[in-house]
């Protein structure tokens, strides 16, 4: 049991850590698009660059924020129901909802991403978006690490509901 509590913890810490650090990237992302406000209507002179590193820091805020908005339970969800059941009885369901659809969409969604990603890498692969046409494989391998980051924090959850399910105890913290 309290192996399964530090695991449950340690990959709560992942997502905790990872989400400190990638809230810097709004700050990034507010400057540079600033910048390129002021570039665009003051100097009458835009960026080749802001489009691109706008959608690639934007996204991997996104992405790599999904792991840590799963464990403090953020994600939206239907509760005319379920906030009533006994906290046992959400673990189940969540155990099941999990067993149906998490692990299987996001599980195949990593499964599709790793050759998407292992094949930019290897092809160099560029933006073809942008006029100054940067390097994007390093934003893909974040696509795939924020998936695998999510299934990660997904095991977390799978074990702190069987551990509420078979054990009792407390619901999820916020």
């Amino acid at each position: 049991m309290n192996t399964i509590q530090g695991f449950i913890q340690g990959i709560d810490a992942i997502s905790n850590f990872i989400a400190k650090v990638c809230m810097w990237l709004v700050l990034v992302l507010s400057f540079i698009i600033c910048y390129e406000i002021f570039c665009r209507y003051v100097l009458n002179n835009p960026t080749k660059w802001c489009f691109d590193l706008s959608y690639m820091i934007g996204g991997t805020f996104f992405l790599m924020g999904e792991a840590w908005t799963l464990s403090k339970r953020q994600h939206v969800r239907i509760d005319i129901f379920y906030s009533r059941f006994s906290k046992k009885t959400r673990a189940i369901i969540d155990i099941v909802l999990l067993c149906i659809f998490f692990f299987p969409l996001w599980g195949g969604l990593l499964y599709a991403i790793i050759p998407y990603v292992t094949f930019s890498w290897e092809m160099g692969e560029r933006s073809m978006q942008g006029y100054w046409q940067p390097i994007i494989y390093p934003f893909k391998t974040v696509m795939a690490a924020g998936v695998g980051l999510l299934l990660l924090q997904g095991v977390a959850e799978l074990l702190r509901n069987f551990t509420i399910a078979l054990y009792g105890g407390e619901q999820h913290e916020s």
